[in-house]
């Protein structure tokens, strides 16, 4: 079961890491409500892909914990 849960916690960490990398290939196929922009916004925002990077930060932060 110990196994199981290590094996877990550096799944998470992997994901993590990945949103923290890559976090505009993530918002290309992430969470829908982020996607959307309103019409009122005519550019692009950054703010989507520091949502995720937090995510990622989150997410590496609850594995590393998990492990040690």
């Amino acid at each position: 079961m110990n196994l199981l849960w290590q094996a877990g916690s550096v799944g998470v960490v992997a994901l993590g890491l990945a949103y923290l990398a890559f976090p505009a290939r993530i918002h290309a196929f992430g969470f829908e409500f982020l996607r959307r922009s309103s019409p009122e916004e005519s550019g692009e925002s950054d703010a989507p892909v520091w949502v995720y990077r937090g995510i990622g930060a989150l997410l590496v932060f609850m594995g590393l914990t998990r492990l040690v």
